[in-house]
């Protein structure tokens, strides 16, 4: 097995008793930890919050050697920073534990306390010294603020100190109510805030400015296949018509984008459109195939060569998670 899946939640007993603390509490910090308790998905599927051995045995059947383990979503803003640093903590080090228990099965994406900046670079700089630590994972948005606010840039700065990688994911859609019916605020509001991360990324000089960090787009790049080219071509059009910056020569090379996705057709898009050698391998588990992880790695299996089936599933990410290793 050389499989690696670099974007797998899990939800360690640790972070989930802070959590149950929370709950108890009023305010929508309080709100927020009470629907995560009582989440129908979360608390439906076992290796949301633990079961490592049905985990384990999913991985085997599908062939993943490794998992690097990420928070997903329902990030509890608390207003105290030392609280806020707490349900943080709690999970970098649960997470932490299940990488001492199979170190050769897991990693971890370290969160970080934000809004609370002073707390966010201790905790960046605390985590890279844990067991499993591989990179890091931001919200695509902080509590409403974009990925990219001057406010984050010492944070940033902090975290591009060694080199690491860096995955973006959705924390729900930031505009609160306008996809809150039919399904909408995670079947097309997560893919838009993948998309808007990626942009704000490319368009706002960050890759240039922390070059230590590589970026992980999660899901493809979000809607960034189908309207790669229709941005580029706006910003142009702007930029000649009202003399705005024009991003055409915006590296687009420097992200990685992981294939968690429900279609083969939608990894054939993106294979045509973003740059195809910085395609890597993620499953989204267990929100996509909470029971099954095999399709996920057919799915690519079945779309590219086998040269290229290694390079997306593990050649690509290695070097990264060496230098992650080496750092911690």
């Amino acid at each position: 097995m050389t499989v690696t899946d670099v974007h797998a939640h899990f939800y360690p007993p640790e972070y989930v008793e802070v959590v149950r603390e929370v709950a108890e509490q009023q305010g929508r910090h309080g709100e927020v930890a009470r629907a995560f308790l009582e989440h129908r998905i979360i608390t439906a599927v076992p290796v949301f919050l633990g079961a490592l051995d049905e985990r384990l045995a999913l991985m085997d059947a599908a062939g993943i050697e490794r998992q690097l383990l990420s928070f997903a979503s329902l990030t509890i803003w608390h207003p105290d920073a030392a609280m806020r640093a707490r349900l943080v903590s709690s999970y970098n080090d649960g997470c932490s534990a299940v990488v001492a228990r199979h170190p050769d099965r897991f990693g971890f994406l370290a969160s970080v306390p934000l809004p609370f900046v002073d707390e966010a670079i201790h905790e960046a700089r605390r985590a890279r010294s844990l067991p499993g630590f591989a990179g890091y994972s931001i919200p695509t948005h902080i509590d409403t603020r974009p990925i990219d606010d001057a406010a984050w840039q010492p944070l940033f700065a902090t975290m591009g100190e060694t080199p690491a990688l860096v995955m973006t994911h959705p924390d729900g859609f930031c505009a609160p109510g306008a996809l809150a019916d039919h399904g909408m605020e995670w079947a097309i509001g997560a893919p838009f805030e993948d998309t808007i991360a990626a942009v704000r990324l490319l368009a706002s000089g960050m890759l240039d400015q922390y070059p230590a960090l590589t970026w992980i787009i999660p899901h493809l790049g979000g809607t960034l296949p189908f309207l790669l080219h229709r941005l580029l071509w706006r910003w142009k059009l702007e930029a000649e018509m009202l003399g705005t910056a024009d991003h055409q020569g915006t590296a687009i090379e420097r992200l990685l984008f992981e294939t968690a996705n429900c279609s083969p057709q939608t990894l054939a898009l993106a294979l045509q459109v973003l740059p195809p050698e910085r395609i890597i391998f993620g499953t989204d588990f267990p929100f996509v195939d909470p029971r099954d992880l095999s399709r996920p790695v057919q799915l690519v299996r079945d779309a590219v060569s086998a040269d290229d089936f290694a390079a997306i599933t593990h050649d690509r990410i290695a070097p990264y998670l060496d230098a992650a290793r080496t750092t911690a």
